[in-house]
């Protein structure tokens, strides 16, 4: 019992240094996977294959190398032989959950057992992937356009805002100078008309004085005696005055 014991650790050993690969696979439904299996290149000439099944003495094959490379049945596998490098690819595409499950790299030997190494495949469901380049420039065209808008209505409203003050502004200039010409007395003379007309002047009329007649007529109470009237001089009355009038023009700058 001790000698069938080390037997199959010796044969153990021997496969696993004959053929490795993954233990575990993990793939997405409807996408591809691929997996390689190294082998010893001493077993370069020897068919190879891929197989499934829990039970490596009762797998069924897959497919199978005949020369370098080799599809199943219905082309979603396929195995490739790179005796150069010793690896095993097998590649699987458009999974499905039927495909989870456990796989076999195997090495055939003609009236011996054959070197197998196991894969479990997992499959899980579709994840969302992340969008392609053409849907992340159309996100980035996008948040453009929106960054853009949401700038040129900030800016609009900026502008509004700059109006509005300095249209305050102004109504606050035009009451204040309201409010000073309003304090300022009107009349319907000539002067205050030439002040709001920019042009400024004067007229002053001096009336000649009606005083000498009243002095004549003080005189004329006083009746000069006769020598007093042979000696006056004859006066002969001055023409009647006109009045003088002077004026003033001031032109502002």
């Amino acid at each position: 019992m001790g000698f069938t014991l080390l037997l199959s650790i010796a044969f153990l050993s021997v496969t696993h240094a004959a053929i490795s690969g993954p233990k575990e696979k993990i793939g997405t439904m409807g996408s591809s996977v691929k997996i390689i299996c190294k082998f010893d290149k001493y077993y370069s000439n020897y068919q190879k294959y891929w197989c499934r099944g829990y039970y490596q003495r009762s797998c069924t094959i897959l497919v199978q190398t005949q020369g370098a490379q080799k599809k199943s049945h219905d082309s979603r596998i396929k195995i490739a032989a790179d005796n150069d490098k010793g690896e095993l690819t097998v590649s699987m595409e458009g999974l499905t959950t039927n495909d989870r499950g456990w796989y076999w790299c195997g090495i055939e030997k003609r009236h011996l057992l054959d070197i197998l190494s196991p894969v479990e495949l997992k499959v899980t469901e579709a994840q969302n992937l992340l969008p392609s380049d053409k849907e992340r420039l159309r996100l980035f065209i996008i948040l453009g356009l929106i960054f853009g808008i949401l700038s040129m209505m900030l800016l609009g409203l900026v502008i509004l805002v700059i109006k509005k003050i300095r249209k305050h502004k102004n109504n606050d200039n035009r009451e204040k100078e309201s409010t000073i010409e309003n304090s300022i007395p009107k009349s319907n003379s000539v002067l205050s008309r030439d002040l709001e007309e920019g042009v400024t002047y004067a007229t002053v009329t001096i009336q000649p004085s009606d005083r000498p007649q009243e002095d004549s007529a003080t005189s004329n109470n006083v009746k000069p005696s006769k020598s007093q009237e042979a000696i006056k001089p004859s006066v002969t009355e001055p023409p009647a005055s006109e009045p003088t009038e002077y004026s003033t023009v001031v032109f502002k700058k």
